[in-house]
């Protein structure tokens, strides 16, 4: 029973390794596809900018009636459709390869969708191996009884230690609350010395009851 079930243990941690390889992947392809994104971006407005410099030339602007005059019209004509060129090549290249790269991240999808649930049922054929093998006398299940005895007291003392340090917490800024009455309290008292009379009396007494009410939260 148990050589069966390490077997489908180990097919599963297989496709684990399998699934987290395509992912990694798909990422990969993501962000390729977002920097030639950009990149396209770019040499688009670069192109119509060519675009516009050959229309101008072969229209009758300003700038090709200068190079008409000149002599130098269809040397300029000519550089500029070269540069137009160059740059739509480079811009149909970019558009081939993220068609690619979408084609891609689709193929990954779609391989992605054969290994949906996978870590559970991983989750789930470990928890029942370690049932079974709690519920047999034999060294592996007496030994894994122990070994979770143990995480439970170290569950336990973690979850007393995080309390320790909370009830630790509200004592100090108990106390931090409690410094501002008590100090008021005492400069009334220094002003009961001086003659304050029954008005100081009142207030240094007020003060020392916030502070003993504070005090409970310590």
């Amino acid at each position: 029973m148990y050589k069966e079930i390490n077997q489908e243990i180990y097919s599963l941690k297989e496709k684990i390794r399998a699934k987290e390889k395509l992912e990694n992947l798909r990422e990969l392809a993501i962000e390729e596809y977002n920097k030639n994104l950009k990149l396209m971006e770019e040499l688009k407005d670069k192109l119509n900018k060519e675009k516009q410099d050959v229309t101008k030339l072969e229209g009758t602007s300003l700038s090709s009636f200068f190079f008409s005059i000149i002599g130098k019209k269809e040397e300029k004509l000519d550089k500029e459709r070269r540069e137009y060129l160059a740059v739509k090549i480079q811009y149909d290249e970019h558009i081939l390869a993220m068609k690619e790269l979408d084609d891609l991240i689709k193929k990954y999808d779609e391989e992605l969708i054969k290994y949906r649930g996978v870590e559970e049922t991983y989750k789930n054929l470990i928890a029942e191996k370690q049932r079974l093998l709690i519920r047999e006398d034999t060294p592996k299940g007496r030994n894994l009884r122990n070994l979770l005895e143990k995480l439970n007291e170290l569950k336990l003392d973690i979850k007393e230690v995080n309390e320790a340090i909370f009830a630790g917490e509200n004592a100090y800024n108990a106390l931090v609350e409690m410094k501002e009455p008590l100090e008021s309290a005492k400069g009334w008292g220094t002003w009961d010395l001086l003659g304050g009379g029954f008005f100081s009396d009142i207030m240094k007494h007020s003060h020392l009851d916030d502070a003993n009410r504070l005090s409970y939260n310590v």
